[in-house]
Protein backbone atom coordinates (compact mmCIF):
# COMPACT_ATOMS: atom_id res chain seq x y z
CA UNK A 1 0.00 0.00 0.00
CA UNK A 2 1.70 3.24 -1.02
CA UNK A 3 2.03 6.13 0.64
CA UNK A 4 -0.90 8.68 -1.05
CA UNK A 5 -3.32 5.76 -0.09
CA UNK A 6 -2.43 5.49 3.12
CA UNK A 7 -2.78 9.08 3.49
CA UNK A 8 -6.17 9.15 2.00
CA UNK A 9 -7.22 6.46 4.34
CA UNK A 10 -6.34 8.33 7.64
CA UNK A 11 -8.04 11.57 6.31
CA UNK A 12 -11.08 9.76 5.17
CA UNK A 13 -10.29 8.51 9.45
CA UNK A 14 -9.88 11.66 10.93
CA UNK A 15 -12.90 13.18 8.36
CA UNK A 16 -15.69 10.93 9.97
CA UNK A 17 -14.58 10.93 13.48
CA UNK A 18 -14.39 14.69 13.28
CA UNK A 19 -17.42 15.01 11.05
CA UNK A 20 -19.66 12.90 13.51
CA UNK A 21 -19.83 15.10 16.68
CA UNK A 22 -19.68 18.45 14.13
CA UNK A 23 -22.88 16.98 12.81
CA UNK A 24 -24.08 16.19 16.17
CA UNK A 25 -23.41 19.45 17.85
CA UNK A 26 -25.53 20.77 14.73
CA UNK A 27 -27.95 18.61 15.50
CA UNK A 28 -28.07 19.92 19.17
CA UNK A 29 -28.11 24.04 17.98
CA UNK A 30 -30.95 23.27 15.72
CA UNK A 31 -33.05 21.16 18.37
CA UNK A 32 -32.17 23.80 21.09
CA UNK A 33 -33.00 27.00 18.77
CA UNK A 34 -36.27 25.14 17.23
CA UNK A 35 -37.38 24.77 20.52
CA UNK A 36 -37.16 28.22 21.57
CA UNK A 37 -38.42 29.62 18.53
CA UNK A 38 -41.98 27.48 19.05
CA UNK A 39 -42.00 28.33 22.74
CA UNK A 40 -41.37 32.04 22.99
CA UNK A 41 -40.58 33.00 19.79
CA UNK A 42 -41.43 36.24 18.21
CA UNK A 43 -43.20 36.50 14.48
CA UNK A 44 -42.78 39.41 12.30
CA UNK A 45 -43.15 40.56 8.66
CA UNK A 46 -39.84 41.01 7.06
CA UNK A 47 -39.00 42.87 4.04
CA UNK A 48 -36.08 40.86 1.73
CA UNK A 49 -33.90 43.03 0.41
CA UNK A 50 -31.60 40.37 -1.57
CA UNK A 51 -31.89 36.70 -2.77
CA UNK A 52 -29.12 34.65 -3.07
CA UNK A 53 -28.18 30.88 -4.79
CA UNK A 54 -26.39 28.76 -6.16
CA UNK A 55 -26.22 26.76 -9.22
CA UNK A 56 -24.98 23.18 -9.48
CA UNK A 57 -25.31 21.17 -12.49
CA UNK A 58 -27.71 23.87 -14.14
CA UNK A 59 -29.99 23.56 -11.43
CA UNK A 60 -30.99 26.59 -9.18
CA UNK A 61 -30.51 25.09 -4.97
CA UNK A 62 -29.58 26.74 -1.78
CA UNK A 63 -31.98 29.89 -1.55
CA UNK A 64 -31.14 32.42 1.17
CA UNK A 65 -32.69 35.78 1.83
CA UNK A 66 -31.51 38.62 3.20
CA UNK A 67 -33.85 40.68 5.58
CA UNK A 68 -34.25 43.53 7.72
CA UNK A 69 -37.25 43.94 9.92
CA UNK A 70 -37.79 45.67 13.38
CA UNK A 71 -38.14 43.77 16.31
CA UNK A 72 -40.74 45.08 19.82
CA UNK A 73 -38.32 46.87 21.26
CA UNK A 74 -37.37 48.70 17.84
CA UNK A 75 -34.13 47.49 17.33
CA UNK A 76 -33.35 46.96 13.41
CA UNK A 77 -31.96 43.57 12.46
CA UNK A 78 -30.36 42.61 9.24
CA UNK A 79 -30.00 38.32 8.63
CA UNK A 80 -29.78 35.79 6.38
CA UNK A 81 -32.95 32.77 6.38
CA UNK A 82 -32.55 29.62 4.52
CA UNK A 83 -35.59 29.53 1.86
CA UNK A 84 -37.09 26.41 -0.11
CA UNK A 85 -35.72 26.64 -3.83
CA UNK A 86 -39.67 27.33 -4.90
CA UNK A 87 -40.03 30.26 -2.30
CA UNK A 88 -36.53 31.48 -3.29
CA UNK A 89 -37.66 31.42 -6.87
CA UNK A 90 -40.46 33.80 -5.69
CA UNK A 91 -38.85 36.16 -4.16
CA UNK A 92 -36.18 36.43 -7.21
CA UNK A 93 -38.79 36.42 -9.93
CA UNK A 94 -40.76 39.48 -7.72
CA UNK A 95 -40.65 42.76 -9.17
CA UNK A 96 -38.00 45.35 -7.65
CA UNK A 97 -40.78 48.16 -7.80
CA UNK A 98 -42.85 45.77 -4.98
CA UNK A 99 -41.39 45.27 -1.88
CA UNK A 100 -41.27 41.96 -0.45
CA UNK A 101 -42.39 40.45 2.60
CA UNK A 102 -42.15 37.35 4.03
CA UNK A 103 -42.83 36.03 7.87
CA UNK A 104 -40.32 35.22 10.19
CA UNK A 105 -39.56 34.16 13.52
CA UNK A 106 -36.76 35.42 16.02
CA UNK A 107 -35.82 35.09 19.41
CA UNK A 108 -36.58 38.26 21.48
CA UNK A 109 -33.15 37.42 23.93
CA UNK A 110 -30.91 36.83 20.38
CA UNK A 111 -32.13 38.71 17.15
CA UNK A 112 -29.71 36.47 15.52
CA UNK A 113 -31.47 33.60 15.65
CA UNK A 114 -34.17 34.10 13.23
CA UNK A 115 -35.72 31.61 10.51
CA UNK A 116 -39.21 31.05 8.48
CA UNK A 117 -42.31 31.41 10.91
CA UNK A 118 -43.25 28.04 9.66
CA UNK A 119 -39.58 26.88 10.55
CA UNK A 120 -39.65 22.98 11.19
CA UNK A 121 -37.21 21.43 13.40
CA UNK A 122 -34.68 19.65 11.25
CA UNK A 123 -32.63 18.19 13.92
CA UNK A 124 -33.39 14.65 13.50
CA UNK A 125 -31.46 14.47 10.26
CA UNK A 126 -28.27 16.12 11.58
CA UNK A 127 -28.08 13.47 14.46
CA UNK A 128 -28.56 10.44 12.24
CA UNK A 129 -26.11 11.85 9.71
CA UNK A 130 -23.51 12.95 13.11
CA UNK A 131 -24.22 9.57 14.48
CA UNK A 132 -23.95 7.40 11.02
CA UNK A 133 -20.38 9.49 10.50
CA UNK A 134 -19.10 8.64 13.72
CA UNK A 135 -20.02 5.37 13.94
CA UNK A 136 -18.45 4.88 10.66
CA UNK A 137 -15.32 6.35 11.53
CA UNK A 138 -15.24 4.28 14.92
CA UNK A 139 -15.97 1.06 12.97
CA UNK A 140 -13.32 2.12 10.50
CA UNK A 141 -10.46 2.88 13.84
CA UNK A 142 -11.65 -0.77 14.97
CA UNK A 143 -11.17 -2.50 12.54
CA UNK A 144 -7.46 -0.98 11.74
CA UNK A 145 -6.47 -1.05 15.30
CA UNK A 146 -7.22 -5.39 15.17
CA UNK A 147 -6.17 -5.89 11.78
CA UNK A 148 -2.49 -7.75 11.89
CA UNK A 149 0.55 -5.94 11.02
CA UNK A 150 1.29 -6.88 7.44
CA UNK A 151 4.50 -8.80 7.63
CA UNK A 152 7.65 -7.29 5.59
CA UNK A 153 8.56 -8.38 2.48
CA UNK A 154 12.03 -10.31 2.61
CA UNK A 155 13.92 -9.09 -0.73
Amino acid sequence: MGFLSKLRGILLLVALLVGGPVMLFAGWKESKDSQALADHGVVTDALVTEVTWSTKRGRERNFHAKVTFVTADNREVHDDVSVSDVLGKQLRDAPDDKPTTISVRYLPEDTTTVALADHRDESAFFYGVGAILLLIGIGILVYRLRRPAAEPVAA
